[in-house]
């Protein structure tokens, strides 16, 4: 008997089994053709084999699954979760705080991240240690230096510490950002006040230092103007100065210019000026 008679003579059980393949095809669509897109990954759970989670990894791509199997997709791109609360300083003041983590999973440690904690990781492991690692950090310091400190320096504390709470998680904590550091109202102005005092009074010490340094620059002037002129006085004698007199009349005879003769009383010399070239 060829096919094509074994079919026509079987044509409504080919046609059941043909439309209950096509049903299961359409309805399975989903969870046979798997995608996985850039910057996520992919771990699969085979119901039927001797270990349904192994280690492998899938990346990028159309994968083919069996009905009873299962993939699970994990976005392994950088991602932000934010909390917010109180957390108390060393003398007990209350701070209000919004952190950010920025994190992503680790592609390489899909398994453990199925297989002990569940899609809800970050509620699970990450929200605790933040909350118990700012209390920690804030904990140590004063609200005057909450206000005034660095907020890089906040943020390296709480990262640091928030590694090693970490314990090598199946994701990784890529930075710390410290997005609102609020104090009470009356303790922030007072700490405001305090610290406009502090700049005031560093502005007043800096005005004396001036003057001060001011002061000693004028004593060292006068002392040096002094020492010039007692130096000059004591070289000055009556002969000292007849002689530049004479030095400068002998000088201005020498000019090309008009020049007057000046007559002086005394022991005076005459100044003789030339008067050529005057123009009258």
């Amino acid at each position: 008997m060829s096919v094509k008679q074994w079919v026509q003579d079987h044509k409504i059980t080919v046609g059941s089994v043909l439309f209950i393949f096509l049903f299961l095809v359409v309805y399975f669509f989903n969870s046979i053709f798997i995608y996985i897109y850039p910057g996520e990954t992919g771990i699969l759970f085979s119901g039927l084999s001797d270990e349904p989670l192994p280690d492998t990894s899938y990346k990028e791509g159309l994968y083919v699954v069996a009905p009873w199997n299962k993939m699970y997709i994990w976005d392994t791109k950088l991602q932000k979760k934010t909390i917010e609360g109180d957390a108390l300083t060393n003398n007990g003041l209350r701070v209000g705080v919004r952190i950010s983590a920025v994190f992503r999973p680790d592609p390489d440690e899909m398994k453990e991240l199925v297989d002990h904690i569940g899609e809800d990781y970050t509620d699970k492991i990450l929200v605790p240690i933040l909350f118990s690692t700012v209390r920690k950090v804030i904990g140590k310091y004063q609200p005057e230096a909450l206000y005034t400190s660095a907020r890089l320096r906040l943020q390296d504390e709480i990262y640091q510490e928030v590694q090693v709470e970490m314990d090598e998680p199946p994701f990784m904590v890529e930075s710390i950002v410290i997005e609102k550091l609020s104090l009470p109202d009356t303790i922030q102005k007072a700490i405001e006040n305090k610290l406009r005092l502090q700049q005031e009074a560093f502005a007043y010490q800096y005005i004396l230092k001036k003057e001060v340094d001011e002061s000693k620059r004028r004593q060292i002037e006068a002392a040096s103007i002094k020492e010039y002129q007692d130096t000059v006085s004591k070289d000055l004698t009556p002969e000292m100065l007849k002689w530049l007199e004479i030095r400068a009349m002998h000088d201005l005879s020498k000019s090309k210019n008009s020049k007057v003769i000046v007559m002086g009383g005394g022991e005076s010399i005459p100044l003789v000026l030339d008067a050529k070239g005057s123009g009258k």
